[in-house]
């Protein structure tokens, strides 16, 4: 039978692609009828890694659930998301599935982590550009002034540098830059108010004690 044909190595690998690729379907149909903003997914995990080419700014978050809550980050590009994982999983096993038969073991393994990775940032590209779209030209700023907002990568102090914050404003979650004039650093996961506008589209904040 072709199953007892594979070496271990391609059976494990068969299995993890076709699921990855499986789910990966599912998330792409569940996108086109409007499902992903659903509550199922909350809590995923965010590794966000900033790229030179890639301008930070604020986008619309609502309909991508997978992409909220960070646990570590060094920028404003998410990879490590339940989408990234699949695209990981799905392009990386696929690949170690064919090479596993015809090339050395860690070579295959080598070269499915490598494209499995690249699999991941190109998504997160792709969707961080969808949800710029989405949003662009949308949002009047000046209405947030006021509001409260939750610290998404650190502001430093007295407007040492540009921080990013994430708030419900005209209905959708949006992550946004900031700056503060306080004299501490305004660290992650803190609540900080809006308190007034600068170059159009970056919050001044302070904290709330």
């Amino acid at each position: 039978m072709w199953w007892d044909s594979l070496n271990g190595l391609q059976q494990v690998m068969f299995i993890i692609a076709t699921v990855a690729t499986s789910l990966m379907i599912l998330l792409i149909i569940m996108m086109l009828i409007g499902m992903d903003g659903g509550e199922a997914f909350d809590g995923d995990i965010d590794v966000d890694v900033d790229l030179d080419d890639v301008d930070g700014g604020s986008f619309g978050d609502s309909s991508d659930v997978f992409n909220q809550e960070s646990f570590f980050s060094l920028g404003g590009l998410k990879i490590i998301t339940i989408r990234g994982m699949l695209a990981f999983f799905s392009i990386g096993g696929w690949v170690v599935f064919m090479m596993a038969d015809s090339s050395p073991v860690w070579l295959a393994i080598l070269i499915g982590v490598l494209s499995g990775s690249v699999a991941a940032v190109l998504l997160a590209l792709v969707m961080r550009a969808i949800f710029r779209l989405e949003s662009s030209g949308n949002l009047d700023y000046s209405t947030a002034i006021g509001k409260t907002a939750t610290v998404y990568i650190r502001i430093p102090k007295n407007n040492e540098g540009k921080g990013k914050i994430m708030l419900v404003h005209q209905g959708k979650m949006i992550e946004a830059d900031a700056i503060t004039k306080e004299d501490n650093d305004i660290l992650t996961k803190r609540e900080v108010k809006i308190i007034g506008l600068e170059d159009e589209t970056i919050f001044l904040v302070k904290p709330i004690d």
